[in-house]
């Protein structure tokens, strides 16, 4: 294993069964929450609002069959979530 040009990515080579691959591993990635704003991203993705169309997924999502779906992209199309 060596690291190319001060990147963060290691090779190394996998023997699975009969082949043989190069598998990228990735190493010193800080996590998220241990970096010093990692507390306050959480905390703010926790309070954002939904996007509109984040919310309109998640209506399609929830039907039960084909039926349920068509209506409610009806619904959708007619602007059932939209500010008027």
């Amino acid at each position: 294993m060596h690291s190319l040009h001060g990147c963060t990515r290691n090779r190394a080579l996998v023997i699975n069964g009969r082949r043989a691959y190069i598998h990228l591993i990735e190493r010193n990635k800080p996590d998220e929450e241990m970096t010093m704003f990692g507390p306050f991203k959480k905390f703010a993705r926790a309070l954002r609002v939904p996007s509109v169309e984040e919310r309109e997924m998640a209506y399609l999502n929830g039907s039960n069959d084909r039926f349920d779906l068509e209506y409610r992209q009806r619904q959708v199309d007619r602007g059932a979530f939209r500010n008027r």
